[in-house]
Protein backbone atom coordinates (compact mmCIF):
# COMPACT_ATOMS: atom_id res chain seq x y z
CA UNK A 1 0.00 0.00 0.00
CA UNK A 2 2.75 2.44 0.72
CA UNK A 3 4.14 1.61 -2.50
CA UNK A 4 1.38 2.56 -4.56
CA UNK A 5 1.22 6.08 -2.36
CA UNK A 6 4.86 6.28 -3.59
CA UNK A 7 4.16 5.42 -6.89
CA UNK A 8 0.79 7.82 -7.18
CA UNK A 9 3.20 10.78 -5.42
CA UNK A 10 6.18 10.37 -7.79
CA UNK A 11 3.70 10.60 -10.75
CA UNK A 12 2.23 13.77 -9.50
CA UNK A 13 5.40 15.36 -8.69
CA UNK A 14 6.14 14.47 -12.45
CA UNK A 15 3.28 15.36 -13.79
CA UNK A 16 3.45 18.89 -12.30
CA UNK A 17 7.13 18.95 -12.80
CA UNK A 18 6.39 19.03 -16.41
CA UNK A 19 3.44 21.21 -16.85
CA UNK A 20 5.26 23.82 -14.62
CA UNK A 21 8.54 23.45 -16.93
CA UNK A 22 5.94 23.70 -19.91
CA UNK A 23 3.92 27.07 -18.86
CA UNK A 24 7.20 28.76 -17.52
CA UNK A 25 8.70 28.02 -21.38
CA UNK A 26 5.53 29.00 -22.95
CA UNK A 27 5.42 32.44 -20.93
CA UNK A 28 8.77 32.86 -21.52
CA UNK A 29 8.76 32.53 -25.52
CA UNK A 30 4.87 35.07 -25.17
CA UNK A 31 6.98 37.70 -23.70
CA UNK A 32 9.63 37.16 -26.26
CA UNK A 33 6.89 37.40 -29.23
CA UNK A 34 5.53 40.96 -27.09
CA UNK A 35 8.62 42.09 -27.26
CA UNK A 36 9.39 41.48 -31.30
CA UNK A 37 5.91 42.85 -32.19
CA UNK A 38 6.00 46.20 -29.91
CA UNK A 39 9.74 46.41 -32.24
CA UNK A 40 7.78 45.95 -35.05
CA UNK A 41 5.33 48.55 -34.35
CA UNK A 42 8.17 51.16 -33.38
CA UNK A 43 9.94 50.24 -36.74
CA UNK A 44 6.21 50.71 -38.55
CA UNK A 45 6.04 54.23 -36.56
CA UNK A 46 9.95 55.33 -37.40
CA UNK A 47 8.66 54.05 -41.18
CA UNK A 48 5.86 56.07 -41.65
CA UNK A 49 8.03 59.34 -40.26
CA UNK A 50 10.41 58.11 -43.14
CA UNK A 51 7.09 59.01 -45.48
CA UNK A 52 6.25 61.83 -44.14
CA UNK A 53 9.32 63.37 -44.68
CA UNK A 54 10.12 62.70 -48.30
CA UNK A 55 6.23 63.35 -48.80
CA UNK A 56 7.51 66.57 -47.50
CA UNK A 57 10.54 66.92 -49.19
CA UNK A 58 8.64 66.57 -52.59
CA UNK A 59 5.75 68.42 -51.93
CA UNK A 60 8.18 71.28 -50.56
CA UNK A 61 10.12 71.03 -54.26
CA UNK A 62 6.68 70.53 -56.23
CA UNK A 63 5.22 73.85 -54.38
CA UNK A 64 8.28 76.08 -55.79
CA UNK A 65 7.61 74.14 -59.00
CA UNK A 66 11.09 72.54 -59.22
CA UNK A 67 11.72 69.21 -60.61
CA UNK A 68 12.08 66.65 -58.09
CA UNK A 69 15.12 65.41 -57.93
CA UNK A 70 15.90 61.83 -57.28
CA UNK A 71 19.51 62.23 -55.98
CA UNK A 72 17.62 64.55 -53.17
CA UNK A 73 15.25 61.63 -52.56
CA UNK A 74 17.73 58.79 -52.28
CA UNK A 75 19.16 59.82 -49.20
CA UNK A 76 15.46 60.32 -47.20
CA UNK A 77 14.40 56.58 -48.43
CA UNK A 78 17.65 54.40 -47.20
CA UNK A 79 16.49 54.96 -43.46
CA UNK A 80 13.56 53.03 -44.69
CA UNK A 81 15.36 50.44 -46.86
CA UNK A 82 17.36 49.67 -43.02
CA UNK A 83 14.11 49.72 -41.58
CA UNK A 84 12.26 47.22 -43.99
CA UNK A 85 15.19 44.48 -43.74
CA UNK A 86 14.69 44.72 -39.77
CA UNK A 87 11.29 44.55 -39.84
CA UNK A 88 11.95 41.28 -41.99
CA UNK A 89 14.21 39.87 -39.48
CA UNK A 90 11.59 40.88 -36.67
CA UNK A 91 9.13 39.16 -38.92
CA UNK A 92 11.65 36.08 -39.08
CA UNK A 93 11.89 35.28 -35.22
CA UNK A 94 8.37 35.60 -34.78
CA UNK A 95 8.18 33.14 -37.73
CA UNK A 96 10.58 30.93 -35.60
CA UNK A 97 9.10 31.66 -32.43
CA UNK A 98 5.55 30.01 -33.15
CA UNK A 99 7.12 27.27 -35.20
CA UNK A 100 8.96 26.38 -32.21
CA UNK A 101 5.35 26.18 -30.24
CA UNK A 102 3.37 24.49 -32.75
CA UNK A 103 5.97 21.97 -32.80
CA UNK A 104 5.70 21.77 -28.87
CA UNK A 105 1.99 21.77 -29.37
CA UNK A 106 2.19 18.60 -31.29
CA UNK A 107 4.60 16.96 -29.29
CA UNK A 108 2.71 17.45 -26.07
CA UNK A 109 -0.38 16.06 -28.29
CA UNK A 110 1.82 12.78 -29.21
CA UNK A 111 2.72 12.51 -26.02
CA UNK A 112 -1.10 12.63 -24.67
CA UNK A 113 -2.19 10.31 -27.42
CA UNK A 114 0.67 7.77 -26.58
CA UNK A 115 -0.33 7.69 -22.77
CA UNK A 116 -3.99 7.32 -23.98
CA UNK A 117 -3.13 4.48 -25.95
CA UNK A 118 -0.91 2.90 -23.51
CA UNK A 119 -3.97 3.60 -21.16
CA UNK A 120 -6.40 1.69 -23.77
CA UNK A 121 -3.90 -1.55 -24.40
CA UNK A 122 -3.72 -1.75 -20.15
CA UNK A 123 -6.96 -1.90 -19.72
CA UNK A 124 -6.89 -4.57 -23.19
CA UNK A 125 -4.49 -6.88 -21.96
CA UNK A 126 -5.95 -7.32 -18.20
CA UNK A 127 -9.52 -7.75 -20.28
CA UNK A 128 -7.60 -10.86 -22.73
CA UNK A 129 -6.33 -12.19 -19.08
CA UNK A 130 -9.36 -11.87 -17.95
CA UNK A 131 -11.36 -14.01 -20.46
CA UNK A 132 -13.22 -11.31 -20.93
CA UNK A 133 -12.08 -10.99 -24.59
CA UNK A 134 -10.17 -13.77 -26.69
CA UNK A 135 -6.81 -13.31 -28.30
CA UNK A 136 -8.52 -12.03 -32.03
CA UNK A 137 -10.48 -9.70 -30.60
CA UNK A 138 -6.93 -8.28 -28.36
CA UNK A 139 -4.94 -8.69 -32.06
CA UNK A 140 -7.70 -6.29 -33.59
CA UNK A 141 -8.38 -3.61 -30.50
CA UNK A 142 -4.69 -3.29 -30.23
CA UNK A 143 -4.48 -2.80 -34.01
CA UNK A 144 -6.59 0.09 -34.00
CA UNK A 145 -5.02 1.52 -31.15
CA UNK A 146 -1.88 1.59 -32.44
CA UNK A 147 -3.01 2.82 -35.65
CA UNK A 148 -3.68 6.29 -34.02
CA UNK A 149 -0.02 6.40 -33.30
CA UNK A 150 1.02 5.12 -36.12
CA UNK A 151 -1.10 7.92 -38.29
CA UNK A 152 -0.35 10.26 -35.64
CA UNK A 153 0.87 13.06 -37.93
CA UNK A 154 -1.97 12.72 -40.28
CA UNK A 155 -4.17 13.37 -37.79
CA UNK A 156 -2.71 15.79 -36.11
CA UNK A 157 -2.09 17.96 -39.72
CA UNK A 158 -6.03 16.61 -40.55
CA UNK A 159 -7.29 18.37 -36.96
CA UNK A 160 -5.39 21.67 -37.93
CA UNK A 161 -6.68 21.81 -41.28
CA UNK A 162 -10.46 21.49 -39.86
CA UNK A 163 -9.63 23.97 -37.06
CA UNK A 164 -8.46 26.40 -39.35
CA UNK A 165 -11.89 25.87 -41.59
CA UNK A 166 -10.15 24.04 -44.50
CA UNK A 167 -12.30 21.17 -44.73
CA UNK A 168 -15.69 20.92 -43.23
CA UNK A 169 -16.65 18.96 -40.09
CA UNK A 170 -18.42 16.19 -42.38
CA UNK A 171 -14.90 15.84 -43.96
CA UNK A 172 -12.67 15.83 -40.84
CA UNK A 173 -14.93 13.02 -39.69
CA UNK A 174 -14.64 10.90 -42.68
CA UNK A 175 -10.94 11.16 -42.72
CA UNK A 176 -10.55 11.21 -39.27
CA UNK A 177 -12.42 7.49 -39.29
CA UNK A 178 -10.30 6.07 -42.02
CA UNK A 179 -7.28 6.98 -39.99
CA UNK A 180 -8.03 5.83 -36.67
Amino acid sequence: MNKIFSNLSRAINEGMSEVSTQTSAEAQRNEELSKLEIKIKEIDIKIEKSYTLIGQAVADTLRKTEPVIQEFIVPLFIPIKELDWEREQLLEAIKEIKAKQADQLKAQELIRTKKEVQAELQKLRELKDMGVIDPEEFEVTEAKLNKRIHNFEKLYNLKVAFDRNLISRDEYMSRKAILE
